[in-house]
Parts: C-alpha cells; structure tokens; sequence
C-alpha cells in the first residue's frame, strides 16, 4: 500500500509537468489547407536556416513563390535557383529544384506559425501530435511586407 501512497503523487506531478510542456506551445498554429496556401502563393519569403550551411556560407536565404507553383530561390551568394512548389495533402508544403546539382530531392515541411514567423519541420522532426522539439525546426522565415520578425536571431 506504501508503495501506490508515493507512486500515485510521483505520477500526478508527471501528468502536470507534460501539461504544462504542453501549454507552453500554444501559440503555435499548424497551417494547413488554403491558410497554408495563403502564406506563400505570391510571396517572398525571408529566411534563415537553423544550421549554418557550409557550402553557401550563410544561415540565410530567400524564396519567391509564383501563383503558378514556380520558385526563385536565393542562398547566400552563390544559389541561386528555380525551383517549384506545392502543397501536398492539406497540409505539407514541398520544393522540387530539377536543375539544382546541390538540392536533388524533393523537401517536405509540415509548417508553424508563431506570432508573424512560419518555422518549417520536416518529416523527420515530426510526431503524431507535432513536432518533436519545437527548437528544432529546420528553417523558419517570415513574408517579406509583413512586418513580422521570428525570434531571437540565430548566432
């Protein structure tokens, strides 16, 4: 009986501690469907990637997405490609670069917003009731007009 009299609180303080990991998150939003649509159909997208990419020497990039599903890609000073994009389900964004000899595959996100910054997640990063870890994000960007700024810049 001793052993469920201390088991029991250890549990309940368990439920409460996730409760509140949980809680801390609220703020994000999914965005899926024509909500998902409407964050880059037309859009310039400024942005930085969460690790620091060797190859073109910098966190940052730029994406313009084209109403017709193209895209002009920038990173730092040496990408520059087309490429395209589209949703897939309702709520995925992915971007092909057919003639990229550095992006060959094709790069799914599930995407966040938090306050006027989408952070994009990748399959890996996620779980059935979202990401992982929401630190680790692969890139995240704002839209260029907006006025919005995410959080705390990367060093």
């Amino acid at each position: 009986m001793k052993r469920y009299t201390i088991i029991a609180p250890l549990f309940a303080l368990m439920l409460s501690i996730n409760a509140h990991a949980t809680d801390d998150t609220s703020e994000y939003s999914q965005m899926k469907g024509k909500a998902l649509q409407d964050v880059f159909k037309n859009t310039k997208m400024l942005g930085e990637y969460k690790r620091y990419r060797k190859d073109t020497q910098t966190f940052s990039y730029t994406e313009f997405h084209n109403k017709n599903g193209t895209t002009d890609y920038k990173e730092g000073k040496s990408a520059n490609e087309p490429g395209v994009w589209k949703l897939i389900g309702d709520d995925k964004v992915c971007y092909k670069y057919p003639k990229s000899k550095r992006n060959t595959k094709t790069y799914c996100f599930f995407v966040y917003k938090f306050d006027k910054c989408y952070y994009k997640y990748s399959l890996g990063q996620m779980t059935l009731r979202g990401p992982r870890n929401w630190d680790d994000w692969s890139s995240r960007a704002v839209r260029k007009g907006d006025g919005g700024s995410c959080a705390t810049p990367l060093s």
